[in-house]
């Protein structure tokens, strides 16, 4: 494979895991998805099974990324993405070039959007219609990075503003990202732990046939989401008095 800027590789694995690689003048990024895409795609097995193709385009520039997505960026500002299509800023034009596992990770948690939103989003949208950001970057950093570590759940149980990162805009997480990942990854991961997977589906499909995300969490968990986040709030801000012995429920 070449890295022209209108090479299209395609890569397939038994997840479902289809990219259709848009390189512009990024060689560094092909070899690396040469080398990791069926570690990737593993990574990605436990969430669900991708029913369409990914196009990841590397952007030169971040304008491109912000007109590509389609919308506001989601995450961090170097990448965005839909069901359908992955936006990459091309990685020597990041602020800080970032080495090869940071790269791995930031792919896999863009293509664990695209999986979360093939999952969730109606029929001919490339996007659900809401996800807060709990949940959407929470599932993302979960997969990508897995389970928050005690430095990382105490650093979100000390947080007083824990509702409000819970609900972060794009604004928000470009302001804070490393406070909203802490939080999102950590209700998340508590929400998981609880409800499962077999919950995560039901929720997702809920959305699928139309349903918006307060409705379709209270149908398949049976409780409101803000009694939950209010209960596990609680539960993260005396996790943090007993200094991370306990995990929240």
């Amino acid at each position: 494979m070449t890295a022209e800027a209108d090479t299209t590789a395609e890569h397939r694995a038994t997840t479902g895991l289809s990219l259709r690689f848009e390189v512009a003048s990024s060689p560094r990024l092909l070899a690396l998805l040469e080398r990791e895409f069926d570690a990737i795609a593993a990574t990605l097995a436990p969430w669900g099974r991708f029913t369409q193709p990914v196009r990841l385009h590397v952007a030169a520039d971040l304008p491109t990324v912000r007109a590509l997505a389609g919308g506001p960026t989601d995450g961090i500002l170097q990448a965005a993405a839909t069901a359908e299509v992955v936006v990459l800023l091309e990685p020597s034009r990041w602020p800080t070039t970032p080495p090869d596992p940071a790269l791995r990770t930031v792919v896999t948690h863009e293509l664990a959007h695209a999986l979360l939103f093939q999952r969730c989003a109606p029929p001919g949208r490339s996007r659900p219609v809401a996800l807060p950001c709990w949940f959407r970057e929470g599932m993302a950093v979960l997969a990508s990075e897995g389970r928050p570590d005690a430095r990382r759940r105490i650093e979100a149980a000390s947080r007083t503003d824990v509702a409000r990162l819970a609900h972060a805009d794009a604004t928000a997480i470009a302001g804070e990202p490393d406070a909203t990942y802490d939080v999102a990854v950590t209700l998340f991961d508590a929400w998981l732990q609880l409800y499962g997977m077999r919950k995560l589906g039901a929720l997702c499909r809920e959305m699928r046939n139309g349903r918006a995300f307060a409705a379709a969490f209270a149908s398949s968990c049976g409780v409101e989401e803000a009694e939950w986040l209010t209960a596990t709030v609680r539960q993260l801000h005396a996790l943090a008095s007993d200094g991370g012995t306990t995990a929240p429920r």
